[in-house]
C-alpha cells in the first residue's frame, strides 16, 4: 500500500497530525499539573513563613509546651497540616497527630533544606493518611540562629481528580481532532495525487531515456500543461543530452589525460571539481575535498593567497610554490570564471624541470671548477717556459713532466665522464655472467695491494665460504671495488687498517669496505654520490670527484644500492649490495 505516493503522502499528514496533537496533549497535561502545583507551592510558601514567624515568639522564649495547641489552631484557620519540628528532628506539635507519638522528621527532605536556611519543598506519599502530599516547610530563626521548622501540607487528592478528568478531555479532544484530520488528509491526497498516477506511466518511458515518445494531453487544466510541459522537456533533453554527453566525454578525457592539475572552486573558495593529476600533486581525493574549502582539504596558504587574489581582482593570477607533502614544487596559475564567479587552478608540476635546472648548473660549475686548476697550472707551467725556463734543461723536464701530468689528469676526467654518460644512457650494457664474489674482491684487493702496502696500511678480508654466486658483470663490480678501497687507502692514515666483508642476507650479496681513516662529516654524507661532490678532507686528496657516482650506477643497474655510513675522525663504511644468482 504504501508503494503509492498517495499513502506515503497521507501516511506523512497523518504521523505529523498524531505527532502535534499527541504532544499538544502531553505538553497541555503537564502544564496544567504544573499550573496547579506550581499555586499550590507558592500558597504553601506563604503559609508556612506565617506560620514560622508566628511561631518564633516561642521558640525564642523557649516556651515550647504550647505549642502543639497552636498548631491546632493555626491549621483550622489555613485549611492545612500544620508541623512544627526543632532543629533536631523532633516533632513539637502537629495539628493531625498526636506531637509524641510520631517519629523523627531530621530525615525529610523539605525539613533538611529548611534547616539550611532556605524553604524546602516535596511531593511524596504519606503513610499516615495514605495519599499523597506537598509539603512545604520554612525556618524558624530567632537571634541564636535556626532554632526549628514550621511545615505546612495539604493532601493532592482534590489536584489529582481534577487534573484527571482535564486530562479525559484532552484525550478525547485529540481523538476527535486526529480521526477528522486524517480523513480531510485522506481526502486531499487521493484529490492531488490521482490525476498525477494517470500520467505515470507515460512519463515512465521518458524517465528511463526513451526520449522520443510523445505524451497525449489528456485536458486543459494543470494536467494538461504538464503534458504539453513533458513534450516540450522531451525535445530538449534529446537536444541537450547529445550535446552533453559529447562534451563531458571529450572533457572527461582530456582532463583525466592532462599531465597538469586542475581545479575549480566556486566564489565561497569550495572545490567542486578536480582531476587525477591535481590528486596527485596535491595528496588529495576528489571526495573527500569536494564541497570544502581549499584552505580547509590543501592547507597550503600560498595557494590559498593566489586563490583569494583571483577571486578579489577577477583577474588571472600566477605564482609557484612547494608542496611539503611530495616536495614537489608546482606552477599556478588562477584564472577567474566570470559566469560562475569562481576560479579555475592550474597547477604545473615543475619538479623535474626544477631538478634538471639544477643538475645542469651544479654540472657546469663542477666541470668548471675541476677543469680549473688543471688548465692553470698548464698555462702557468707554459709561460714559465716561454718566459726562459726551457733554457734550463732540468728545471724544462720537470715542468714538462707537470704538464704531462697534469694533461693525464684531464685525460682521465674526460675518460670517467664519457665512461659515466654511457653507463646513464645504456649505451655500455652489462655483461652479466655468473660471478663469485668472492674472486672479484680479490682481484680488486690484489690490484691495489701494493698502494696499501707503500701507506702502511693493513688490509683484511672477511668472507664466508658458503657465499653464494651472484649474477653480475664481472669486470663493472670489480671497478666498484677498486673505487671504493682506493678511496679508503687515499683517506687513511699511516698504520690505519681496511676491512672488506661480504654476507648473505635476504636473497642479496652485502659488500662492505670500512677503513680507520678520517672520516666524513655528516653535512656531506648525504651528497658523496654525486658527480664531482668531495668533501672538504677530501679535496687535499685529489681525484676527479667521478668515482663513487660512477660506482653508484653501476651497482643500481644491477638492481642493487650503495650507501656510506661514517663518523668524523673515526672512518668510514662503504656498503653496496649485489642480487644472489637465485634472486637474479
Amino acid at each position: 500500500m504504501f508503494s503509492s505516493i498517495r499513502w506515503r503522502t497521507a501516511a506523512v499528514f497523518v504521523l505529523l497530525l498524531v505527532v502535534c496533537i499527541s504532544g499538544l496533549s502531553i505538553y497541555l497535561s503537564h502544564f496544567f499539573r504544573g499550573s496547579y502545583l506550581s499555586a499550590l507551592e507558592t500558597q504553601l510558601e506563604d503559609q508556612a513563613w506565617l506560620v514560622s514567624h508566628s511561631i518564633e515568639s516561642c521558640f525564642a522564649a523557649n516556651e515550647t509546651d504550647d505549642i502543639n495547641g497552636i498548631a491546632v489552631n493555626i491549621s483550622q484557620g489555613i485549611g492545612g497540616r500544620v508541623t512544627i519540628v526543632d532543629r533536631d528532628g523532633v516533632v513539637l506539635g502537629d495539628s493531625e497527630e498526636d506531637p509524641t507519638t510520631m517519629e523523627n522528621h531530621a530525615d525529610r527532605p523539605e525539613i533538611i533544606e529548611a534547616l539550611s536556611g532556605k524553604t524546602g519543598s516535596s511531593i511524596r506519599y504519606s503513610e499516615t493518611l495514605g495519599f499523597d502530599m506537598m509539603y512545604v516547610a520554612s525556618p524558624i530563626t530567632v537571634e541564636s540562629g535556626i532554632e526549628g521548622v514550621a511545615r505546612v501540607s495539604l493532601p493532592l487528592t482534590e489536584i489529582n481528580s481534577y487534573l484527571g478528568h482535564i486530562n479525559v478531555t484532552i484525550i478525547w479532544v485529540s481523538l476527535l481532532a486526529a480521526f477528522i484530520g486524517i480523513l480531510l488528509s485522506l481526502q486531499l491526497s487521493k484529490l492531488t495525487i490521482e490525476p498525477v498516477k494517470k500520467l505515470t506511466h507515460m512519463a515512465r518511458g521518458i524517465a528511463e531515456g526513451e526520449l522520443d515518445q510523445e505524451v497525449q494531453a489528456v485536458s486543459r487544466d494543470e494536467v494538461g500543461e504538464l503534458a504539453t510541459a513533458f513534450n516540450l522537456m522531451a525535445a530538449k533533453l534529446r537536444e541537450m543530452v547529445g550535446l552533453i554527453t559529447t562534451e563531458r566525454d571529450r572533457i572527461a578525457a582530456i582532463l583525466s589525460n592532462m599531465s597538469d592539475g586542475i581545479l575549480v572552486v566556486d566564489s565561497d573558495s569550495r572545490i567542486t571539481s578536480v582531476n587525477e593529476a591535481a590528486e596527485r600533486m596535491l595528496q588529495i581525493s576528489r571526495g573527500s575535498v569536494t564541497g570544502h574549502t581549499v584552505a580547509e582539504k590543501v592547507r597550503d596558504y600560498e595557494l590559498d593567497e593566489i586563490l583569494q587574489r583571483c577571486i578579489e581582482t577577477k583577474e588571472q593570477q600566477s605564482g609557484s610554490l612547494e608542496v611539503s607533502a611530495t616536495k614537489q614544487f608546482l606552477l599556478v596559475i588562477a584564472t577567474p570564471l566570470e559566469d560562475e564567479g569562481g576560479c579555475l587552478l592550474l597547477l604545473q608540476n615543475l619538479t623535474d624541470l626544477r631538478r634538471l635546472e639544477k643538475m645542469r648548473r651544479d654540472f657546469v660549475s663542477n666541470v668548471s671548477h675541476e677543469l680549473r686548476t688543471p688548465i692553470a697550472s698548464v698555462k702557468a707551467l707554459a709561460e714559465s717556459l716561454q718566459e726562459g725556463a726551457l733554457d734550463d734543461p732540468s728545471v724544462a723536464k720537470d715542468f714538462l713532466s707537470r704538464i704531462d701530468s697534469e694533461a693525464d689528469k684531464l685525460a682521465q676526467m674526460v675518460q670517467e665522464l664519457g665512461e659515466l654518460s654511457r653507463i646513464e644512457s645504456g649505451e655500455a650494457p652489462l655483461r652479466k655472467e655468473t660471478v663469485s664474489i668472492v674472486e672479484v674482491i680479490g682481484r680488486a684487493v690484489q690490484r691495489l695491494k701494493a698502494q696499501a702496502d707503500r701507506a702502511g696500511l693493513d688490509m683484511g678480508i672477511h668472507i664466508p665460504t658458503d657465499l653464494p654466486m651472484v649474477t653480475a658483470d664481472r669486470d663493472r663490480v670489480e671497478q666498484v671495488l677498486v673505487n671504493l678501497i682506493h678511496n679508503a687507502i687515499k683517506f687513511t692514515p699511516l698504520g690505519g687498517n681496511i676491512q672488506i666483508s661480504a654476507e648473505s642476507e635476504d636473497s642479496m650479496i652485502v659488500v662492505s669496505v670500512a677503513d680507520s681513516g678520517v672520516g666524513i662529516p655528516a653535512d656531506d654524507l648525504p651528497r658523496i654520490f654525486e658527480r664531482f661532490y668531495k668533501a672538504d678532507k677530501a679535496r687535499s686528496g685529489g681525484g676527479t670527484g667521478l668515482g663513487l657516482s660512477i660506482a653508484k650506477h653501476i651497482v643500481e643497474a644491477h638492481g642493487g644500492r650503495i650507501w656510506a655510513e661514517s663518523t668524523e675522525g673515526k672512518g668510514s663504511t662503504f656498503y653496496f649490495t649485489l642480487p644472489s644468482e637465485l634472486q637474479a
